[in-house]
């Protein structure tokens, strides 16, 4: 894979620029990454980071109200955004030749608030539609949000996804977004990263003439704490829903991004419950037959991640209790060995080259760095890192996955007639 080329530069209100030029092909990516999520909620103003995320697309001066869409549509680009339980991302992918309606489309979004009665109404009821058609009425929905209230103490903000509650988010007042735009969205809380078909000083100098006269309040912003106490073990919840089959999810606690790389926990959930050579999936589904589905994965998080196996049973007779245990039973008979490793480090090293491939994806990546690590280049050494990991790390992950006393189980079960 190409190394990325990457400038960094600082402007003078606190924005960090980082331009990572690519002219293999003439399109440009511009993101704009801030640091908040739903970890800087509070109980009872849950699921505001996201909603905000939606407002943000209607927070343009007057004159151009709900139409970045339409700007992009128009130039042939496209635009998205996404909310985790720690950032908060805008991205938008265009011709190069557009590539300064990108920073302007984004310097509007930050400049200043903007928000209007209506479009607070509108967003509210577009996100609670959001929470009730995803979570509410969808097969399995609930299970996410069912699970980070038994992994987490109620005291900490992980423990509501990210979505938060519909009535909190019905309940969002003007005064509520706007002090959460001042205390967030301003150029010290944020990444702007450009890749793709660009002349680094002429993208630079663009950063300067759309963001550089937007304020910075220089307001220390006070952040959620997490405390390692908040985490809960060995708990246990059964959750009816209108599902055909039952479902169970068993997660293991594992350190915040901001203290480990977690590389060894993407390869172990690799090694778990990737593909039909994965140890779930030989174990529950090719030799039991007792699962439909199954996998494992990560749920990345600044100060505690969880480790999620899950199993959807094949059968209306099959119970949470078989599925749990053959779960643990397959992750305790399992030999670790350095081939299985390798073939696991493998499939992540491809699926990382490849979105690196993108422009879309560098900005992405190289912006999550920058925010959280103070390092931009590390985006550079991501795949290397992969290769560094040794057996006795992934080992020590896979023993915490076979102990019940260690887990947090959740079994979704078809309701009562």
């Amino acid at each position: 894979m190409a190394h990325i080329d990457i400038h960094d530069t600082h402007l003078n209100n606190g924005l960090r620029v980082i331009i990572c030029p690519d002219r293999s092909a003439p399109v440009v990516n511009v993101t704009v990454m801030y640091r908040v999520g739903s970890h800087d909620e509070h109980t009872g103003k849950t699921g505001l980071a996201h909603l905000f995320e939606h407002l943000m697309f209607d927070n343009a001066a007057p004159e151009s109200e709900k139409q970045y869409d339409v700007y992009c549509t128009k130039a042939g680009g496209s635009n998205n955004a996404y909310t985790t339980f720690d950032y908060t991302s805008y991205h938008i992918d265009l011709p190069s030749h557009q590539a300064e309606l990108g920073y302007w489309l984004e310097a509007e979004r930050m400049r200043s608030f903007r928000i209007t009665d209506h479009a607070l109404q509108t967003q509210r009821s577009v996100v609670v539609e959001e929470i009730n058609q995803n979570v509410f009425n969808q097969p399995y929905g609930i299970w996410r949000k069912a699970q980070q209230a038994i992994a987490y103490d109620a005291r900490s903000s992980y423990s509501w996804d990210v979505y938060g509650s519909a009535d909190d988010v019905s309940a969002v007042s003007m005064d509520d977004a706007r002090g959460f735009f001042e205390r967030y969205y301003h150029p010290s809380n944020a990444v702007l990263c450009v890749s793709g078909d660009v002349d680094v000083s002429h993208a630079i100098e663009l950063a300067q003439r759309h963001f550089g006269s937007i304020t910075d309040e220089k307001t220390e912003i006070h952040r959620t704490v997490f405390k390692d106490e908040y985490r809960r073990y060995g708990t246990h919840q059964i959750v009816e829903d209108a599902v055909p089959m039952t479902a169970v999810y068993v997660s293991v606690h594992l350190p915040g991004f901001l203290q480990s790389e977690l590389l060894d926990a993407e390869i172990t959930s690799t090694i778990l419950g990737s593909g039909r050579s994965s140890v779930l999936y030989r174990s529950l589904v090719s030799e039991k037959r007792i699962a439909s589905s199954v996998g494992a994965f990560i749920d990345r998080r600044a100060h505690s991640t969880l480790l999620t196996m899950y199993a959807y049973a094949s059968e209306e007779e099959t119970t949470a209790e078989t599925l749990v245990s053959a779960i643990y039973e397959a992750v305790k008979g399992f030999v670790l060995t350095d081939e299985k490793r390798a073939a696991a480090v493998n499939r992540l090293r491809t699926g990382l080259a490849a979105e690196l491939q993108k422009v879309n994806g560098v900005s992405d990546t190289v912006a999550w760095c920058t925010l959280f690590w103070n390092d931009p280049s590390y985006a550079n050494t991501m795949l290397d890192r992969y290769s560094a990991v040794g057996l006795e790390p992934l080992q020590n992950i896979l023993e915490h996955c076979a102990d019940p006393s260690k887990t947090v189980r959740l079994d979704v079960v078809p309701k009562s007639a």
